[in-house]
């Protein structure tokens, strides 16, 4: 995969470098947000009764539908967080792994799930992916650690100084929000990129890569969003990133990437889920008849994944 960088733009603790593949706009499918809204899909508890780790999605569309891990879904008995990306069939139904980013609160609010504007925090979806694959390696299927999803979360509140009363994220996000808006007001998504890398400080914390254009620049402001959990706390270091440096480490980390072996399984819609781990970073692709749907990359930052500190 040739990869280019496109723009680079930095504000505060926070800079990124938009990325455009050699794959991009290769198979069409409409992002999950969309979906939601123009009804292409029904988002549902798994039954009256329900299941904190599994909810139910029709795809009632002759689109391909894809859902992001980290996508959060607000609503029915509590909200939750998408484990891994799915790319769903048209005309399918399917059950999704998900963890509760909410937990104190059990009981319907709404008959169907309804999106949000924010993905999860970048650290919480480094260490869900820590936890997927270890879950796939003893044959467990895409889980979570369900209880390091809630400390995370507990975490978030406690360092933007944020009471829940059922410690739910989605509170964090609607108190800080515009403090979140004001530091992700001068990003705006390259209308030739297809994907990013995100720097906490001088710290690389993350690439996501996307096929279509258009549904990355549809989870540009949500994934920004999820950023700034972590980037709003991020203290100013001694020298700032530089745009060169930036460059060169995000696509030498892509090179990377590529030279690493993956564990393929099949996905839970269509598609594989392949993964890797190396001693710095870890991550994972989904692909469907050979084209590229979404590719994530975190850097390893030890313990359950949730917020931690992040130096120059």
């Amino acid at each position: 995969m040739e990869t280019k960088v496109t723009t680079f733009q930095s504000e505060g603790g926070l800079s990124i470098v938009q990325l455009a593949t050699s794959n991009q706009d290769s198979f069409d499918y409409v992002a999950c947000g969309k979906a939601i809204t123009d009804k292409l899909i029904e988002l549902k508890e798994l039954s009256e009764s329900g299941s904190v780790n599994t909810i139910f999605v029709l795809n009632n569309s002759d689109q391909y539908v894809f859902m992001m891990d980290g996508d959060i879904l607000a609503g029915a008995k509590q909200n939750r967080v998408v484990n891994v990306s799915i790319l769903l069939a048209p005309r399918s139904k399917t059950e999704i792994p998900v963890s509760c980013v909410e937990q104190g609160r059990w009981k319907h609010t709404s008959a169907a799930f309804r999106g949000t504007d924010y993905a999860a925090p970048t650290f919480l979806r480094a260490g869900k992916a820590d936890q997927v694959r270890e879950s796939l390696r003893r044959k467990k299927g895409f889980a979570s650690n369900q209880g390091d999803i809630w400390g995370s979360v507990a975490d978030y509140q406690r360092v933007h100084q944020v009471n829940s009363n059922t410690s739910n994220l989605s509170d964090v996000f609607e108190e800080k929000a515009d403090e979140f808006t004001r530091l992700i007001a001068r990003f705006s998504p390259d209308k030739n990129a297809n994907g990013f890398a995100v720097f906490f400080g001088k710290t690389l914390a993350s690439i996501d890569i996307f096929n279509r254009r258009g549904v990355y620049s549809e989870y540009f402001p949500k994934l920004l969003r999820g950023a700034a959990f972590e980037a709003a706390t991020v203290k100013p270091g001694k020298e700032a990133l530089t745009e060169s440096e930036a460059r060169y480490r995000s696509l030498e980390l892509l090179d990377t990437v590529e030279q690493q072996h993956f564990d393929e399984q099949n996905g839970v819609g269509v598609g594989f889920d392949r993964r890797f781990e190396s001693p710095d970073s870890a991550g994972f692709q989904l692909v469907y008849h050979s084209h590229l749907i979404h590719l994530a990359v975190f850097r390893r930052a030890g313990g359950r994944g949730g917020l931690t500190s992040v130096t120059d």
